[in-house]
């Protein structure tokens, strides 16, 4: 791996991986409410959402959505440098990687804060019917922010693991296995909504750091 030539830099991968620990921890603010965990199904009945957020602190809501963003903007380096390792060999991919980082940090960065916003207000209208009419309109019309996210994730991940497979990048064949999507799998068993994905990605990209490391050396 040519490191100057394509200005990679493994340092913006252990960021990425603190990053989606940052982001984790505002996924843990949402799980930890007096009536949780908060089950975004349970948004579709009035009566489901009232008593599910009864007695929780709508400050919880403002630093979910601040820690999410400020995540997005410490992941999208590494991101990044998923880009970089396809660059030489897979430019394809590494295309399809770039729109897929700029679907997950932006969109990301855009869908933590909406959301959390939209509780913050119900919670803070005293939890009322209008307030709830409000809320659940603004949860639909936004949606399609949260879908671009998860397809930014998607896509990232599967051009990822094709080009490792193929061996279009300087990683080893087996470090396919280093990916989002198999470690949020294996996440979900002890975290199983407290927020999964996180986990997955900051330990698919605290491997990549050091396994980047290793061949660089």
């Amino acid at each position: 791996m040519d490191t100057k030539k394509l200005c990679f830099n493994p340092n913006w991968l252990l960021l990425a991986a603190i990053g989606h620990l940052v982001c984790w921890s505002g996924d843990l603010l949402l799980y930890f409410i007096p009536n949780g965990p908060l089950d975004t199904a349970r948004v579709f009945n009035y009566a489901d959402a009232v008593s599910m957020l009864q007695g929780t602190n709508s400050f919880q809501f403002t630093m979910s959505g601040i820690l999410g963003v400020v995540a997005m903007m410490m992941v999208i380096g590494g991101y990044y440098q998923l880009y970089l390792m396809q660059k030489a060999k897979a430019k394809i991919s590494a295309i399809i990687t770039l729109v897929g980082t700029l679907l997950t940090c932006i969109a990301g960065a855009v869908m933590h804060y909406s959301a959390t916003s939209m509780f913050w207000y119900f919670v803070e209208s005293g939890l009322s019917e209008q307030a709830y009419s409000v809320m659940f309109a603004y949860f639909m019309e936004t949606m399609p922010i949260s879908v671009m996210c998860n397809l930014g994730v998607l896509l990232v991940c599967i051009s990822l693991f094709i080009s490792v497979i193929r061996e279009k990048t300087a990683l080893p064949r087996w470090a396919c296995i280093i990916n989002t999507i198999p470690l949020t799998m294996l996440a979900s068993i002890p975290f199983s909504g407290m927020g999964a994905m996180n986990v997955g990605s900051s330990l698919m990209f605290l491997g990549l750091y050091f396994l980047t490391r290793k061949i660089n050396k």
